[in-house]
């Protein structure tokens, strides 16, 4: 009786996790639609942003890793494109959602846009809304790469 149900335990929770990442698969596909393709690939992926970065390689017009020094040009270089992501480590994604409303970072040193995007944390993708050095995090070794696409 044990075996039984340790073993109905275990599909439970091996479903569930398939589903919770079905779910950002979804998420993700909603997100960037019209943006990045998003492929069936993803879903195979262990960390579904890390695998929009590598789909966003391939798709975007030009991409740019930044950091505190040339964040001010990025930004500039962003309002010749239509649409921008950001993402951030293997955990997070941004959508540039306005470049022309914008607060003045005292860590990134440069007026920060809004955007909208989703933070991966203990597994699940929380959404966040807000000026975007509130998503992205302050200036550090962490990998940043803006993603433009006309």
């Amino acid at each position: 009786m044990k075996t039984k149900t340790i073993l109905i335990a275990s599909l439970l929770f091996f479903t569930a996790q398939a589903l919770a990442q079905q779910t950002k698969e979804e998420i993700l596909k909603q997100f960037l639609h019209g943006i990045v393709q998003v492929n069936e690939a993803i879903s195979n992926h262990p960390e579904p942003v890390a695998g929009i970065a590598e789909l966003a390689i391939d798709q975007a017009s030009k991409s740019i890793e930044f950091t505190k020094e040339n964040i001010a040009s990025v930004l500039a270089e962003a309002r010749n494109y239509k649409n921008i992501i950001i993402i951030t480590g293997k955990h997070t994604i941004v959508k540039v959602t306005d470049l022309d409303k914008c607060i003045q970072s005292g860590a990134w040193g440069v007026c920060m846009p809004e955007g909208a995007g989703y933070v991966q944390k203990s597994g699940k993708l929380n959404k966040m809304e807000g000026y975007i050095n509130n998503i992205i995090g302050l200036p550090d070794a962490q990998k940043r790469t803006a993603f433009f696409f006309e």
